[in-house]
């Protein structure tokens, strides 16, 4: 039995995994929405069955943040049933199967969360001085250093 995927889905990723579970090199896709193991059976005629079916959903979350850590070749991935470990081919390939996860999870990009990280690190420094950090970026990009130190560093209204 070969696993279907919905209309809604797009795969992501397909690859081999060591998957602790089952000890063995299984089949694994990744796609928007689930990850999916299979193995292949039959010496002549190759068919494939469904290991495992787990939603992305599924994966939990701390502080906001998925509960996916890579260490290596391993990821690391605890879901609510239970705890995944996906060994791979090589470090890069792991990070990339991690940052697919995350996108999908969160329906962001790498640089989306980056830039939300940057604005909140801003936000709080504004809140913690009373500054307006983008004001005075912008006074030095229009006034320069010298005419923005004269005019002074302005204070949050």
């Amino acid at each position: 039995m070969n696993y279907e995927i919905g209309k809604d889905e797009v795969i992501l990723y397909e690859g081999k995994v060591g998957f602790k579970k089952m000890g063995a090199s299984t089949n694994f896709i990744l796609t928007s929405k689930k990850m999916i193991f299979e193995k292949e059976k039959g010496l002549f005629k190759k068919e494939k069955e469904v290991l495992d079916v787990i939603e992305l959903n599924k994966i939990k979350t701390y502080n906001n943040a998925l509960q996916i850590k890579q260490k290596m070749t391993e990821l690391e991935i605890q879901t609510e049933e239970q705890k995944l470990s996906l060994y791979f081919n090589g470090m890069i390939e792991a990070k990339k199967v991690m940052t697919k996860i995350i996108n999908a999870t969160t329906n962001t990009t790498v640089a989306k969360r980056g830039s939300e990280k940057v604005k909140g690190a801003i936000d709080l420094v504004d809140d913690t001085l009373g500054l307006d950090t983008r004001g005075v970026v912008r006074g030095v990009v229009e006034n320069g250093i010298k005419g923005t130190l004269i005019n002074g560093i302005k204070k949050k209204k």
